[in-house]
């Protein structure tokens, strides 16, 4: 019976880190909330999915499912969020018009998701047949690609760029499990950066009410966050390690008004 480990008897381990400083704008000109997080988690959850990363969502040997035991695929060891927020004087006997604005953005940092190497289905049945059991590979060097992210993304002027190398694997061959563990901490996809800014202005209109107009850019830097490995995971295909895609929105420009009463 081929069981897969999704919930029953599922393992989860996280340990981390946080360093948060806040400052409160009500006496001051600045203010905002800045946190760093270290972190490491770990489970056997195989079947579950990251937006940023492809997985096969199958164990190796589906006799011994606490070999699954590995980084998640949620894993994002470094994560920095620095929320700032400036509040400009108005200069004295100027116009409503000219006080009341404040600046604020959120900028965003994060590790990127550890790499599922796997055969493909056809090696895997062919080597184990093992009730659909998905064989991983031998690791046998490091498996990340050299440049930058926009060198290591398949594109018109990259075509044939890999985001991880398949000269890092080997086959394990007939009757034998890979020694590559189902996450790789070592190599990980795109180090994710976004910022996001908020210019506002907030107008007292009598008593209690206010109205306020907010100008924001989302995305601010127009930076791409890419998708997994659009061609498959499984290293004994040539499509391995490229990434053709991207996940999220590039820069949005917004305006909203409220008012509150």
């Amino acid at each position: 019976m081929n069981v897969f480990e999704r919930t029953e008897g599922g393992k989860r381990q996280y340990h981390a880190v946080t360093l948060v400083l806040d400052k409160r704008l009500s006496r001051h000109w600045w203010g905002g909330r800045y946190s760093y997080t270290w972190s490491r988690l770990m489970d056997n959850q195989f079947g579950e999915d990251s937006a940023y990363q492809t997985r096969t969502a199958i164990p190796q040997n589906v006799y011994d499912l606490d070999a699954e035991y590995s980084i998640s695929n949620f894993d994002s060891p470094h994560r920095i969020v620095l929320a700032p927020i400036v509040r400009f004087p108005q200069p004295s006997r100027s116009p409503r018009l000219l006080g009341g604005w404040t600046a604020s953005a959120i900028v965003e940092l994060v590790s990127g998701s550890p790499l599922n190497a796997v055969m493909s289905a056809g090696a895997s049945e062919a080597n184990l047949g093992l009730f659909g059991g998905r064989q991983r590979p031998n690791g046998i060097g490091d498996p990340n690609a050299s440049g930058s992210d926009a060198e290591r993304v398949s594109s018109a002027d990259h075509p044939d760029a890999r985001w991880f190398d398949a000269a890092a694997f080997q086959d394990p061959g007939a009757g034998r499990y890979g020694n590559a563990p189902r996450t790789n901490g070592d190599a990980r996809y795109q180090f994710r950066k976004n910022v996001d800014l908020v210019l506002a202005k907030e107008t007292r209109v009598a008593g209690h009410q206010t109205a306020q107009i907010r100008f924001e850019i989302l995305n601010l830097t127009n930076t791409a966050k890419f998708n997994g490995s659009s061609a498959g995971n499984a290293v004994d295909l040539s499509p391995f390690g490229r990434i053709t895609s991207q996940r999220g929105f590039m820069r949005i420009w917004q305006i909203t008004f409220r008012y509150a009463f």
